[in-house]
């Protein structure tokens, strides 16, 4: 009969606005997700300010075995200290596990510094806690530049 083709029509149409109503929200809650961009690493005015280093870089390498931080010298006089003594060397810290890889375990490196300059520092990557294209916090004493993303 017409009315039961009629109830048929409106069943499939309610259908049909539903899975795309169920589309729709999936599609703006995974706009709103986290977006990761490995290499992205974000400036801290406070750690430039106190250290005179700007980090530009973090990466997983060596099969996962290694990460290597790199920074810039901004200031060379406040940078002169940097890295040197275990209250100056940065830890990085896996954001998602919290698990964290210490300069200290490789050895802290001297060098002499220079503006413009940039520099590196290996670390053992203990326990894989640092993965690409996950978030890191790069951790120098109180301070803490969060929210970069590994190569």
């Amino acid at each position: 009969t017409t009315e039961v083709k009629v109830k048929h029509l409106l069943w499939a149409v309610s259908l049909l606005v539903l899975v795309g109503a169920s589309l729709g929200a999936w599609q703006l809650y995974r706009s709103f997700e986290v977006q990761y961009e490995p290499g992205f690493v974000p400036v801290s005015a406070e750690i430039e300010d106190k250290f005179g280093v700007r980090f530009t870089f973090v990466a997983v390498t060596a099969k996962g075995g290694m990460v290597e931080l790199r920074y810039r010298v901004v200031d060379e006089g406040k940078a002169a200290n940097f890295g040197h003594y275990s209250e100056t060397a940065p830890m990085l810290i896996a954001e998602d596990t919290g698990k964290v890889v210490d300069v200290t375990i490789m050895g802290l490196h001297n060098h002499r510094v220079e503006p413009g300059r940039m520099y590196y520092v290996l670390y053992r990557n203990t326990d894989n806690a640092i993965q690409s294209e996950r978030p890191v916090t790069i951790a120098i004493g109180d301070l803490k530049l969060e929210h970069a993303v590994a190569w």
